[in-house]
């Protein structure tokens, strides 16, 4: 990863005490929050397929709740989900980058668990800020040569409730006393905004 930012190098300490599937538990919370929005861009675009990233996603709930990881499934996950981000080059719609963050969140999720590198669950947590930057910046017509252009994407109210909810998230990890199926699902829970994902946008096909 390049330098890390503020909120990478907070992220990456905080998970760094956590074990690997508490670790890949966070990861996943902020992977959910993509997938409505891959979801929007399908219906925007009439291109793409869920379910491979769905499938790859819930591989990595398996480990969490169970700590199963086959390295063969993980391996044809990650093609099966590259192949599903679009080009850029091949679509002029908003969302085109919304729906490639989602993709590679999740591959970098299951990169996570072949190498168990925190810095790939950080990277998870990044693009899901990333996606409300470049989205923040286009609805409220921000000028990229703003001076104060950063603050004012950080001040946003989408960013400010990703933020919120990724340490929101930390916390109930870091507190839960044991892990599995029913941790998840109330991990799951937390977010306030069932059937949207981070930009607001509401599921249209179904997860």
């Amino acid at each position: 990863m390049p330098k890390m930012t503020p909120n990478q190098e907070r992220l990456k300490r905080q998970l760094g005490v956590m074990d690997n599937r508490r670790k890949a538990a966070f990861g996943a919370a902020c992977c959910e929050r993509l997938l409505p929005n891959y979801a929007a861009f399908m219906e925007q675009a009439n291109w793409g397929s869920l379910e491979p990233i769905r499938q790859g996603l819930d591989l990595v709930w398996l480990y969490v709740d169970q700590g199963l990881a086959d390295n063969n499934n993980i391996m044809r996950a990650v093609v099966l989900c590259e192949e599903m981000a679009p080009h850029s080059d091949d679509f002029s719609f908003l969302l085109v980058t919304a729906a490639q963050d989602a993709c590679f969140a999740v591959c970098a999720l299951l990169d996570f668990l072949m190498e168990f590198d925190v810095e790939k669950v950080v990277q998870a947590a990044e693009y899901a800020t990333d996606s409300i930057d470049l989205y923040v910046q286009e609805i409220e017509s921000m000028p990229p040569n703003s001076p104060d252009l950063e603050q004012r994407i950080l001040n946003h109210v989408l960013m400010q409730r990703e933020l919120s909810q990724q340490q929101l998230d930390i916390e109930f990890i870091k507190n839960a006393s044991t892990i599995g199926q029913e941790f998840s699902k109330r991990l799951r829970q937390l977010w306030p905004l069932p059937g949207q994902g981070n930009l607001g946008l509401t599921d249209v096909v179904g997860l």
